[in-house]
């Protein structure tokens, strides 16, 4: 199957199971078929602005070949950008397509790896295997906890990598 057809698949499922599983959230834009960087940014804002739940979703994936549901919700969000006593943020502002189209290839792409205890981490390895970006993912409910390169925020490489 190509890879335009492929994400299309990826787009349709996780827009019927984004409905499906939470009546009130919505995965809105769905990586890997039509990015919107401003519906992400407007989202992203009112997550930051407390004017949306914490569990309201940002992005989601379905795996077409596993069925895995991947959704990033406001409240890893708030973790990538507020919990950071022993870190720099983990900031997606710095580049939004670039962060969307990252976060696309560590989810679609990335290979699991044993995170901490109740979470996998999907790694995604580019220019070479110099550097990294990160997806972990809780185990009991498919949620991303969050996403992070290796190279710190660089989305841009990330997503131009190989």
């Amino acid at each position: 199957m190509n890879r335009s057809v492929k994400l299309a698949s990826i787009a349709f499922i996780a827009a019927a199971l984004g409905g499906a599983i939470s009546p009130s959230a919505s995965a809105d834009p769905a990586p890997g078929f039509e990015f919107d960087p401003v519906k992400l940014e407007a989202s992203m804002d009112a997550c930051m602005e407390y004017q949306i739940g914490e569990q309201e979703i940002l992005m989601g994936w379905v795996k077409v070949s596993t069925g895995d549901v991947r959704q990033w919700r406001c409240s890893s969000l708030r973790h990538m950008l507020l919990d950071v006593d022993d870190r720099p943020p983990h900031d997606p502002y710095v580049n939004i397509p670039d962060f969307m189209a990252c976060a696309d290839k560590v989810v679609s792409y990335g290979f699991p790896r044993p995170g901490d205890p109740g979470n996998t981490r999907l790694i995604y390895q580019y220019n070479g295997t110099s550097n990294q970006a990160s997806v972990v993912v809780n185990d009991a409910t498919g949620d991303i906890a969050t996403i992070y390169t290796s190279v710190g925020n660089d989305w841009t490489g990330c997503a131009n990598g190989l």
